[in-house]
């Protein structure tokens, strides 16, 4: 799977202004985080191997779809009330 530094700027546009995203991978997968609002705020998803064995067959135009779904996840993250 290829994560751009392009798109990882567009989620960051797509969260807050002064969002910030990173990947960090291990052994079994990797964590997508966006921290935003300072950071107090923060959203993550994890992609654990068989979920990235899944999205690396993908084409370019479903890898597209794929990071829109990813994108919209985090806007509803984003969008949750805070406990």
């Amino acid at each position: 799977m290829r994560i751009t530094t392009e798109m990882l700027l567009e989620l960051e546009r797509s969260v807050a202004p002064d969002a910030q995203a990173e990947i960090r991978i291990y052994a079994g997968g990797c964590d997508i985080r966006v921290r935003w609002n300072k950071g107090l705020r923060e959203a993550n998803q994890n992609l654990g191997a068989e979920q990235l064995a899944q999205i690396e067959a993908y084409r370019d135009e479903k890898m597209r779809k794929a990071w829109d779904r990813l994108i919209a996840k985090f806007q509803g993250l984003r969008d949750m009330p805070r406990s």
